[in-house]
């Protein structure tokens, strides 16, 4: 079937559209950060929504209700249950650290010699401890900063929680607005494109909740061990020897996510170079923090789609017919909504 190519007017208009849209994200980022953070996690819940609302039809606004605020008191209990265990805990951490950190300045004022010279780390201690002391003196001088910046997390923290409950309730709307506004003619062949981005980030969902698993058993599985050997005896470390080998295995295990697991995972999941994905998740999490190194990918692997879709429109195609990679068709399913 011979696709009828897009006109000059709708390319430059989207072309305006995506500018327009990046403008928009650097002028809001912080309302879009909020809002993407809201729409992952309704994308995470939907499918209970989904699943409740084959057994139950017609009930999805119920279902949305006790669906939501069921995953904030299991997020909050979970929350309590945490801090009240790191409360119990905080003597016996208090005690540790001072040992820890007594052990630390005995270690740090040991004169040593290099090349023939005596050096006095005590020097550079008094140092650091004036320098600290004076840092903390000018805390109350930023308290109205510091309090103006717990209000506005908590202000974004409110849109994340009011923009999730609509998401879930009247996110599968989303796609039948932005429907309406495409031309008649090429609403099949979009719908079908949607399908294939929707198809990307359900198996980036899935691969991401399989490293968070791994990683998960990986901290849980090395800090008891340590935790173990370290109270039998196994282990003849100081407090700070034992805080260092935990940063350090901490890290190992956060490079081995970054520089194996995550890229030849996601690379082979969603048909991407593991160098791409390495050097991406890089880069976005130096430029963008946390939230841009976890979506990074599936913007990636979405921005292929996109591309091959564009490609086979617009580039004509002079190969075998029977090579030829046809532009994505709607289901039946796609053709009946």
């Amino acid at each position: 079937m011979t696709q009828k190519p897009l006109s000059l007017s709708w390319v430059l208009l989207g072309l305006a559209s995506l500018a327009a849209a990046i403008g928009l994200f650097i002028w809001a980022r912080p309302l879009i950060t909020s809002l993407l953070i809201a729409a992952l996690i309704a994308y995470l819940l939907n499918p209970l929504v989904e699943a409740g609302e084959r057994r139950w039809p017609h009930k999805r606004s119920l279902l949305v209700f006790f669906i939501y605020f069921g995953t904030l008191l299991i997020i909050l209990g979970l929350v309590l249950t945490l801090g009240l265990i790191i409360w119990e805990q905080i003597p016996n951490w208090s005690q540790e650290l001072r040992d820890a950190f007594l052990a630390m300045r005995q270690w740090l004022v040991r004169p040593f010699t290099v090349l023939g010279f005596t050096l006095n780390p005590q020097l550079l201690l008094d140092y650091v401890q004036n320098a600290a002391g004076n840092a903390v003196s000018t805390i109350p001088l930023a308290s109205g900063s510091f309090f103006g910046s717990i209000t506005e997390n908590l202000i974004w923290t409110l849109v994340v929680l009011v923009s999730l409950y609509y998401f879930l309730r009247d996110g599968r709307r989303i796609r039948v607005g932005i429907l309406r506004y495409i031309p008649y003619t090429y609403r099949p062949e979009i719908s079908a494109l949607w399908q294939q981005i929707d198809e990307v980030w359900r198996i980036f969902l899935r691969a991401q909740l399989f490293i968070f698993f791994i990683l998960g058993l990986l901290i849980i599985a090395s800090t008891s061990l340590i935790i173990w050997l370290f109270r039998s005896g196994y282990l003849p470390l100081s407090p700070v020897g034992l805080i260092l080998l935990l940063i350090g295995v901490y890290t190992a295990i956060q490079q081995v996510d970054n520089l194996w697991l995550r890229p030849q995972l996601m690379g082979h999941t969603l048909e991407l170079h593991p160098g791409l994905v390495i050097v991406s998740l890089l880069a976005a999490l130096a430029l963008t923090g946390l939230l841009g190194a976890l979506l990074i990918v599936p913007i990636l692997a979405t921005g292929k789609v996109i591309g091959r879709y564009l490609y086979d429109r617009f580039i004509p195609y002079e190969g075998p017919a029977d090579t030829k990679v046809a532009v994505p068709q709607p289901n039946e399913e796609t053709n009946n909504s």
